[in-house]
Formats: structure tokens, C-alpha cells, sequence
């Protein structure tokens, strides 16, 4: 069992560093484009995180009701 997790370990680890490599050249390759899908990344979990916050406060103000 552990040298089945050993191996585990390795595969995520090559993945991690082929994710990092793969960002990397695409920032090189076009830098505008990579931070317009960085914002619309950062965008999304913005609109997300409001939409939570609205939703619990309509929770809670339904309890106090």
C-alpha cells in the first residue's frame, strides 16, 4: 500500500510541475490574453463569493423573521 501512494505522490507531483510549465509558456505566449483569463477567473469567484454572501444573509434575516 505505501508504494502504491509513493507512486501517487510522484504522478501528482510530474502533473503539478507539467501544469506549472504548461501556464508558464502560455503567459510567454501571449501575456495580455493570460491576464484577461486570470481576471475573468478572479470574476467569477468574486461573483460567486456575493451571490454567497447574499444568499446567507437572506437566511438570516429569514430566521429572524
Amino acid at each position: 500500500m505505501n508504494g502504491v501512494l509513493v507512486q501517487f505522490k510522484a504522478a501528482a507531483r510530474i502533473a503539478a510541475y507539467l501544469v506549472v510549465a504548461y501556464v508558464a509558456i502560455r503567459l510567454w505566449q501571449d501575456p495580455a490574453g493570460a491576464a484577461r483569463g486570470t481576471m475573468g477567473f478572479i470574476e467569477g469567484i468574486g461573483r460567486f463569493f456575493a451571490a454567497l454572501i447574499d444568499k446567507v444573509g437572506e437566511f438570516v434575516r429569514a430566521l429572524t423573521e
